[in-house]
């Protein structure tokens, strides 16, 4: 008989809701395991705003004795009072094939929502405050996901339909071989731009004497180009440190490149090299043998994901972002990396999905997030 129950933030008690994806996806070739130690510690609240101080439950869907869904449902009280909406979210969702299961699940989550006086509930999202993750793949099942990207079944947009839910926003992934990025065609065109508006770019990599620098220079940058309309937290010097925490673990100096002008800051790219293929060598262990694959490992990854661009107003149409991609691909290649996916754009910035097409990259992926009204407002 299916039933609800809902677990108490314990690493113990969540123990089954963490674990439920290794049961389900056991059969999937494509299925990433998540890095375990992580994922508890971003599920406690540990470096992680979102569930440290924010109000959430977890619901775990049980038939008779066995774990067969899951969902975390709570409120963003900051992103709220930013927009001034009651919103929700749901995060985490995994489901067997069953319409009974995920309707009782969203059913309870919902129920959960409406005390906290929400309007309408958005997801999935990630649980935490970075946007890396978000969404369920309706498009692109035909191989593993990149670094920090979901992946799920083909029947969960259905489940989700059939539970009530409509399309909020979709957000796009691009593909890219970096032999089909000329790069000789646009370095007299970058030249061109740097000595006019008087910038540079630099790969950034972090020591301790300039890490604090470095890190207000990346929320300097973020803080000036963030679009205020955008559904996720604007983040703070303090988030982007304990993100660093996280980050420093699979960042690289080669793929995260600035733009100064006479000293300031004016843009920031982040790529990360495709460390999945290793992540699911170890089954989401890190400890004591799962890190030292991926340390040793690195050298082989042939994927990167561009997760994060920004350029601050009065730089944008300057070619900042050309100039910052650029030498991310040049070092990249150094590196042996072959091929970089841009993800996620929303599918609403115009001007980034011109600009990533210009750049001759194919969408191959889309992932969809879902609404639902809750109260009339």
């Amino acid at each position: 008989m299916l039933h609800i129950e809902i677990p108490e933030k314990t690493r113990s008690a969540l123990k089954p809701f963490v674990m439920l994806p290794f049961d389900l996806y056991q059969d999937d070739d494509n299925w990433v395991p998540p890095m375990l130690h992580w994922q508890y510690e971003q599920l406690l609240g540990k470096s992680n705003a979102l569930l440290q101080d924010g109000e959430c439950r977890f619901f775990l869907l049980y038939d008779d004795k066995k774990p067969v869904g899951r969902l975390l449902a709570g409120v963003d009280r900051r992103l709220n009072e930013r927009l001034h909406q009651n919103l929700g979210y749901f995060s985490l969702f995994e489901c067997i094939n069953s319409l009974d299961a995920a309707q009782m699940l969203f059913d309870a989550a919902c129920a959960y929502l409406r005390t906290l006086k929400v309007d309408k509930v958005i997801g999935p999202t990630p649980p935490t405050v970075d946007d890396f993750g978000k969404g369920v793949l309706i498009r692109g099942f035909d191989g593993m996901p990149v670094f920090l990207n979901p992946y799920n079944p083909p029947y969960y947009d259905e489940l989700l339909t059939q539970c009530g839910f409509q399309k909020h926003r979709d957000h796009l992934a691009y593909y890219m071989r970096m032999k089909d990025f000329d790069l000789d065609k646009l370095e007299p065109i970058i030249e061109r731009a740097k000595r006019r508006f008087h910038y540079d770019v630099q790969p950034v990599r972090f020591t301790t004497a300039n890490c604090d620098r470095l890190m207000n220079d990346i929320a300097e940058v973020i803080d000036a180009s963030f679009p205020r309309e955008w559904e996720i937290n604007l983040p703070t010097l303090d988030d982007i440190k304990r993100e660093f925490g996280f980050a420093k673990n699979f960042y690289s100096p080669e793929m995260t490149v600035m733009a100064y002008a006479d000293g300031k800051p004016i843009g920031v790219v982040v790529a990360f090299p495709d460390y999945n293929p290793l992540i699911k060598k170890t089954g989401g262990k890190l400890f004591p043998l799962g890190w030292a694959r991926i340390v040793f490992g690195r050298r082989k990854i042939k994927g990167a994901r561009c997760a994060m661009q920004f350029v601050v107003p009065e730089y944008q149409n300057k070619a900042v972002n050309t100039a910052m991609f650029c030498m991310a691909v040049e070092n990249s290649r150094r590196l042996g990396i072959q091929w970089v996916e841009g993800s996620t754009v929303d599918e609403t910035n115009a001007i980034s999905i011109a600009n990533t097409e210009r750049a001759g990259a194919q969408l191959y992926r889309i992932y969809r997030q879902y609404e639902k009204i809750l109260r009339e407002p």
